[in-house]
């Protein structure tokens, strides 16, 4: 009875084997590509969330009076390995000192600069949950080299440096604005390695663009290959 079972016991034929192989790639080259573009869309989202993040934060101490002059600054990394966002704060008293007693306050080489002792807490260096920093290096921005955005209370004293301070205008939900960044794949960033701004110059999907104003309103927008949409 046993050697009858064992003859019925049949393998795999090579034809049937060579079928099963050919199922398998066809599944694995329609899920593979899916499998990319989904890890793509979700570093430059998780990027834009963090980045909006970081700016509300400090903005909202800004507002508490906490600080009365706080700095978003983006650094990029040597040998393209990234960027540096961080964020500075300046308290109320040294603001007024600065104010009264520092030259040239109005220029935005003066009073937006990123050197260490121009703040009073360092993303970089203190360990304060009102000011933090992080580096990414799996995404591009549409800036290269060194800029920041510098924010105030009442708006008055707002100012942007670098690349921010020249952004071209793009538009967003039919108006235009230069208060923005551009973040997106590494692929798409062809122009030295900066994002393109628009459809025309060659932005792809997946891409999001972190918009701010004077008054320190953070905003995220998605790009749907044509245009701009507001995210939450």
């Amino acid at each position: 009875m046993q050697m009858q079972q064992k003859k019925k016991i049949k393998g795999f034929t090579i034809i049937e084997l060579l079928v099963v192989i050919a199922i398998i790639a066809v599944i694995s080259g329609a899920a593979i590509p899916q499998f990319a573009n989904w890890s793509k869309e979700r570093a430059v989202k998780n990027s834009a969330e963090r980045i909006k993040d970081l700016a509300v934060s400090i903005n909202s101490q800004v507002q508490r009076g906490l600080y009365g002059f706080a700095q978003f600054s983006i650094i990029p990394l040597a040998d393209d390995e990234g960027y540096s966002f961080q964020t500075n704060g300046m308290l109320m008293s040294n603001l007024a000192t600065n104010i009264s007693e520092t030259d040239d306050w109005h220029q935005t080489s003066v009073r937006c600069k990123n050197e260490d002792a121009f703040w009073d807490h360092l993303g970089a260096s203190n360990n304060r949950a009102e000011v933090r920093s992080f580096n990414i290096d799996n995404v591009n921005t549409s800036i290269d080299n060194e800029s920041g955005v510098c924010f105030s209370k009442d708006g008055s004293y707002f100012k942007a440096h670098g690349t921010l301070k020249n952004n071209l205008n793009v538009t967003v939900e039919n108006r235009s604005t230069n208060q923005y960044l551009i973040l997106c794949t590494t692929s798409n960033a062809s122009n030295g390695g900066k994002c393109p701004l628009d459809q025309g110059g060659g932005l792809e999907k997946p891409a999001y663009l972190v918009e701010w104003t004077r008054f320190g309103n953070i905003s995220k927008f998605k790009w749907s290959g044509s245009d701009w949409t507001r995210q939450n």
